[in-house]
């Protein structure tokens, strides 16, 4: 065939196109053939988009608040790390859940075990709920004493989602404007800061296998997630502060036999961060169990499948321990519905979290609708500002 001029370069380009795209389709047709006479799972579902849960309107514009709006602080290796680096991510879909109600800060540090996270522990408090209250005492003996695995005074162990002012702030911490000052307290039935820490999944690496730095013995395990709840408790006994656990989630021991068991020794991880979680009486998200059932609205006819195929390890897994889109979708699922849940004090039921439903949760400042377009600062108690 011959070509003359500018067409013979336009027609080579869409021959050489429509060629790339033939060769692309048979090879992409091969790979999928294969990959499903290999198994018989089920296709991998899309998680649905994250919203904002409704409430009625008048609650929505009128249930507002000038006090600074609470936080939910992440702490964890890369399970919570990896939750807030992309839009799926469980993380990032707690913050969109939240929005105006609730910051999220995520402190999760891949690679870490609970030994490390014992170590940056302190900086993240500092960081968070300021200097410790042993610290601007000017007595470190108490902090020295916890970090030791030693007890804390009794006074200030307290769990205080059951304390009557539950809203309460320091003084620095509140907006001192007219408006905050002159309007009446309102005592909202949740704390200011809310703790999740999640560590495990490299704790429980096999000593002997290839990510063996990473490993902490059980026993050490378990005294490390103790000390973390009780310095996070009585770091500072004015801050309203509460914590909750989450268990390392399964694993493929298949994809990660050089560094992981899920069978026979995960497991022990997982029940010994619940044994911490009753001993200490605070809610826990039990991950390892929950990623091994299908998320909610599944398929019912599909259901039975889901648990007989082990189909949680394509669902929610990528590599074998990290979280598919999916799979942050159920764990997003998993830590809302514990934070939903009513306080129930001393946790003695499998079901507690911290009631911190979204409708519970005033939204930070006020509608819209309801600020003065002549004199805005009246709704913020700004007017005098210069």
């Amino acid at each position: 065939m011959i070509f003359f001029g500018n067409r013979s370069r336009l027609d080579i380009s869409v021959l050489t196109l429509l060629c790339f795209c033939q060769n692309h389709y048979l090879v992409m047709g091969k790979e999928t053939s294969s990959s499903s006479s290999s198994t018989t799972a089920l296709p991998v579902r899309q998680p649905p988009a994250i919203s904002i849960p409704p409430v009625p309107s008048k609650t929505y514009l009128h249930h507002t608040t000038l006090h600074p709006r609470p936080k939910l602080i992440l702490i964890g290796d890369s399970i919570t790390e990896l939750g807030s680096s992309h839009a799926q991510g469980w993380a990032t879909s707690l913050s969109i859940r939240y929005n105006r109600r609730m910051d999220v800060v995520n402190r999760g540090m891949n690679g870490y075990n609970s030994r490390w996270g014992m170590a940056a522990l302190p900086l993240i408090l500092e960081e968070i709920l300021g200097p410790s209250a042993a610290s601007s005492d000017g007595n470190d003996a108490a902090g020295d004493e916890c970090a030791k695995g030693g007890s804390m005074p009794q006074e200030k162990k307290r769990h205080r989602t059951d304390s009557p002012n539950i809203d309460d702030c320091s003084n620095d911490e509140r907006i001192t404007t007219t408006a905050a000052k002159q309007a009446p307290q309102q005592h909202h039935q949740h704390p200011q800061y809310t703790f999740i820490i999640g560590y495990g999944a490299n704790d429980s690496c096999l000593p002997d296998g290839a990510h063996s730095r990473h490993h902490v013995p059980l026993d050490e395990y378990a005294s490390n997630l103790t000390r973390m709840i009780q310095i996070i408790q009585s770091w500072n006994s004015e801050k309203n502060v509460v914590v909750a656990l989450l268990t390392p989630p399964p694993c493929d021991t298949e994809k990660q036999t050089k560094s992981r068991n899920n069978e026979n020794v995960t497991v022990l991880y997982v029940e010994e961060c619940d044994k911490v979680a009753r001993n200490l009486g605070v809610p826990i998200v039990n991950l390892w169990k929950g990623m091994q059932l299908p998320a909610k609205n599944y398929d019912e006819k599909n259901s039975s499948f889901f648990e007989s195929n082990q189909q949680w390890k394509i669902d929610y897994l990528s590599d074998g321990v990290h979280l598919t889109p999916m799979g942050n979708y159920r764990l997003y699922e998993l830590v809302i519905e514990m934070l939903d849940q009513p306080s129930a004090g001393v946790v003695e039921k499998e079901k507690s979290g911290l009631g911190l439903a979204v409708s519970a949760l005033p939204r930070a400042y006020p509608d819209h609708s309801l600020v003065d377009g002549s004199d805005p600062g009246k709704a913020f108690g700004t007017t005098d500002v210069a």
